[in-house]
């Protein structure tokens, strides 16, 4: 059985990586490209884990008795893929899953290979490179209020790092409305896919964070390496920074979750306050309930972060074609 490590396979740019893991274990973390084929559904990975505790071998017949039931489906799957390709397969630890489907691709022709140590070692390697992670380029960090358009323009600044897009959460209370977060896993996992990318770069643009974005946590030689970066503060009018509000939050038909949100920053906020954003959601007025959360609650926040940042230069996003000739020309870079 041919054998490659973690770190060939992360070398590898065109071929094949198929994970056998269940959906369940597939969904929190995985090799960012990697094609899932599983063995065993969530429900049958639940009842073979709970009947290995007390007897391996039965739970061992068990599985092989799921997999058996779907090797037809399975092979016409694995007939689907590309035979000028390695294919490289792995399972938890590189055990006896992922070594099953490798006989098979094999024996159906392919150039099959198993990954070593399999998805653990693949996590304890991005995590270890992640610990001493030294990045070759330096940071352009935006700064500014809420509603500022920073992810717009990181979406129009070549090369850069979508931190909130990663996590898929926009770093406020309101951060998951419209989302589906990420754990911190998939979210380290994508950061160190897009970190390896980003290699032969001089300069990155990035968006300034806390430590912290929704549920995840930045690594620490990141978050460092940001606060050595090129601090620019992004300004904006309030009509447009509530316009991007109301287009990241009040356009995803989650208006309970957001009076949810709102009555739980009544102590941040007076009663009255909350009554009136609560009655302005009634009448489906987001442009003024933008405007209120921004200038009572979020902006004395933003405003004390952006203070410690020590931003170097100020440009306005008003027009954001503008913004962006003006960080390109503070990042030294050439206009294309």
């Amino acid at each position: 059985m041919q054998k490659i490590s973690v770190e060939e396979t992360l070398k590898l740019k065109d071929d094949i990586v198929i994970d056998t893991r269940s959906p369940v274990e597939f969904e929190k973390d995985r090799i960012p490209w990697a094609i899932n084929i599983p063995i065993l559904d969530n429900e049958e990975r639940k009842i073979v884990g709970t009947l290995y505790k007390d007897n391996p071998d039965k739970a061992i017949k068990l599985g092989y008795d799921y997999y058996n039931k779907k090797l037809p489906r399975m092979t016409e799957e694995f007939k689907k893929l590309d035979s000028s390709k390695k294919i490289i397969i792995y399972c938890w630890r590189g055990g006896m899953r992922s070594q099953t489907i490798v006989k098979l691709v094999s024996d159906l022709g392919f150039n099959a290979f198993l990954l070593e140590g399999g998805y653990r070692a693949y996590r304890r390697y991005v995590r270890e490179q992640l610990e001493k992670y030294e990045p070759p380029f330096a940071f352009v960090v935006l700064y500014g209020l809420a509603g500022s358009g920073k992810t717009e323009l990181l979406k129009q600044l070549k090369p850069s790092i979508d931190l909130e897009g990663l996590a898929q959460h926009r770093s406020s209370n309101f951060g998951a409305i419209g989302l589906n977060p990420r754990e911190q896993k998939l979210f380290e996992s994508l950061l160190f896919k897009r970190l390896k990318e980003l290699e032969g770069e001089n300069v990155v643009f990035v968006e300034g964070e806390s430590h912290k974005v929704g549920k995840v946590f930045i690594p620490n030689s990141v978050f460092k390496a940001m606060k050595r970066g090129l601090a620019v503060r992004v300004n904006c009018s309030i009509e447009n920074r509530a316009k991007q509000i109301v287009k990241d939050y009040f356009t995803h038909g989650e208006d309970d979750k957001i009076r949810e949100i709102i009555v739980y920053l009544k102590p941040h906020l007076t009663k009255k306050v909350v009554e009136d954003l609560l009655k302005l959601m009634d009448d489906k007025n987001y442009t003024e309930v933008s405007k209120i959360l921004l200038l009572k609650y979020y902006d004395s926040k933003y405003e004390h972060y952006i203070g410690q940042a020590g931003c170097s230069y100020t440009v306005c996003n008003d027009d954001i074609q503008e913004c962006v000739k003006e960080l390109k020309k503070i990042a030294g870079q050439s206009e294309k």
